[in-house]
């Protein structure tokens, strides 16, 4: 079993990216949005939620496994499926949401994590008002 090093980063903590991560290209931090809800097609945001960084994540290593620790460490109760999306860096909600599921989805989220945060957003389905 390989130990992660992934970490929660207290909201008061000052963090420095590119100190971090300058020698070390496979770690990324997660901007992880919890606890909202997609707003309705056209004008989709996330909106009511909270945005949690945790730090650390090696994308060697990285699963929906872990993203399910991550959400029990949150003090949630990790239901049989939750529906995992990400965004692809500078689209937005509409064309940039890509789900987040099984090995695959994370091979494709490997492709943007060169810029070392990564916005997750758990949910249900894209347009779903239902609240983790």
């Amino acid at each position: 079993m390989v130990h992660s090093l992934w970490t929660i980063r207290p909201s008061t903590m000052g963090f420095d990216a590119l100190e971090l991560y300058v020698d070390h290209p496979h770690l990324f931090t997660i901007g992880l949005r919890h606890g909202g809800k997609f707003t309705p097609f056209p004008n989709v945001r996330y909106v009511k939620g909270k945005l949690t960084y945790i730090d650390l994540v090696d994308i060697d290593e990285f699963s929906v496994h872990e993203l399910d620790a991550m959400m029990l460490e949150l003090g949630y109760v990790v239901p049989p499926v939750i529906y995992y999306h990400f965004r692809i860096p500078n689209e937005d909600l509409i064309f940039g949401l890509r789900a987040l599921g099984n090995d695959q989805d994370v091979c494709n989220l490997a492709k943007y994590t060169g810029a070392n945060v990564t916005p997750v957003f758990p949910g249900l389905p894209f347009f779903s008002n239902i609240i983790v």
